[in-house]
């Protein structure tokens, strides 16, 4: 999607070999006009996919998720982080580690939300794939389907695309970041 590796040329902040700052318009200060072209350009590209139901993981991709589900006049169901395991069977629980920030947490959602449903994942940033892969694990727990995930920005230098697209996943990507250069800081695009 030209409009975001436009966005992110102009306002991402190049923190390190694998860290692109983009809090000014999706994870800090969220700019709405931005996010709603993300969500149609998901929900334009999902039409003619057959599934139920949107999901993402709090919080950042929560904004373009929103307007996804807008456009595509389809349910979003937001999966909770929980630092505690529920003891509940009315919830349905996958535990994950975060490499961004160094701890483990529980991907939860109430079990009747998405049972037996045909899922697309929606998510700001791909990176090692593991939020796909413990989305997965956590939908077929309540013998949901993941039909496709779609990816604002994925660095693609990093394992979880190559891996996603080698293991047969249906993956959208609306901006894939090829390589960072800290010193010059500039971002190159896959073309």
């Amino acid at each position: 999607m030209k409009l975001l590796e436009e966005i992110i040329q102009e306002k991402g902040k190049v923190k390190s070999e694998e860290i692109v700052d983009v809090s000014s318009f999706l994870n800090a200060q969220v700019d709405p006009k931005v996010m709603e072209a993300l969500g149609k350009d998901f929900a334009d590209f999902y039409a003619d996919y057959d599934f139920d139901l949107f999901v993402t993981v709090e919080t950042s991709g929560i904004a373009p998720s929103v307007f996804a589900a807008l456009y595509a006049n389809k349910p979003l169901i937001i999966i909770k982080k929980s630092l505690t395991e529920k003891d509940d069977p009315k919830f349905i629980q996958q535990s994950c580690f975060s490499f961004t920030k160094k701890n483990g947490y529980h991907l939860t959602v109430p079990k009747h939300l998405i049972e037996g449903k045909r899922v697309i994942l929606l998510d700001d940033f791909l990176a090692k794939g593991s939020v796909v892969h413990n989305v997965d694990k956590l939908l077929t727990q309540a013998n949901a389907s993941l039909v496709a995930t779609g990816i604002c920005i994925s660095k693609n230098f990093q394992p979880g695309y190559q891996m996603l697209i080698d293991e047969g996943h249906d993956l959208y990507c609306q901006a894939q970041i090829e390589s960072i250069d800290v010193d010059s800081g500039i971002i190159t695009f896959k073309s």
